[in-house]
């Protein structure tokens, strides 16, 4: 057993961390991720940048469908589901051109609405959640609809294919522990999980080791892919 814990006042430890956090917007389990990795980055001392990144292909649809117990035969529900789902995709590339964390609280307004609240999808609840978030609304709605957003959009989805980032959730995190390569996470991604993976200890490299081994944590090349 080891502690995951270090503040300021024990260490002047202050590594770089960079973590991609590849979601179905719609999935409970992806926001309830979002949170955790937002927990922790508030409980850390170290800097870190983060990256929400909404994965959208058949592969995400099915395990939405079947994690949720939702139909998966009927055609017409599957479509609504894509379709809703791709709208979001690109509403939140579009509030993202405003700053990456406007995007990122649009994105959690939005999924609340949605997850928690259980309210339907609609434009008007889109900008209930763009007012909250502070958008320029019609600047947001502008960019929603250019190529450029769509051309963001799938070049989230190449990063995730080049990450190996298939399951949502997904978790990529690269930091100076790990220069060559980032540790990819596909379940489990929690506060706790992520505080040992980063915690700077020389005394518990082995114990961090094994931990990686048991939870199926894998290392992928970091000069097997670009990040755009």
């Amino acid at each position: 057993m080891f502690s995951t814990m270090h503040t300021k006042n024990e260490s002047t430890y202050n590594e770089m961390l960079e973590i991609y956090l590849f979601i179905n917007p719609i999935d409970p389990n992806c926001l309830n991720s979002e949170k955790e990795v937002l927990q922790f980055i508030e409980k850390s001392t170290s800097k870190i940048r983060v990256n929400f990144i909404p994965v959208h292909n058949l592969s995400t649809i099915n395990n939405y469908l079947s994690t949720n117990n939702l139909p998966k035969n009927d055609l017409a529900f599957r479509n609504d589901v894509c379709s809703m789902t791709y709208d979001i995709c690109l509403y939140y590339s579009a509030a993202t051109m405003q700053g990456k964390k406007k995007g990122r609280n649009f994105l959690l307004e939005l999924q609340h609405a949605l997850i928690e609240e259980k309210q339907f999808f609609s434009e008007k609840l889109v900008l209930e959640a763009a007012k909250k978030a502070k958008l320029d609304i019609p600047m947001f709605l502008e960019d929603k609809d250019l190529e450029f957003t769509k051309s963001s959009f799938e070049a989230d989805q190449k990063v995730a294919r080049e990450m190996n980032a298939y399951n949502t959730p997904s978790c990529v995190l690269f930091s100076d522990q790990h220069k060559e390569h980032g540790l990819l996470i596909d379940e489990g991604i929690t506060v706790e999980l992520l505080q040992a993976l980063h915690n700077p200890n020389p005394m518990i490299v082995e114990a961090r080791n094994q931990m990686i081994a048991k939870e199926g944590i894998r290392a992928i090349n970091k000069a097997s892919f670009q990040v755009l």
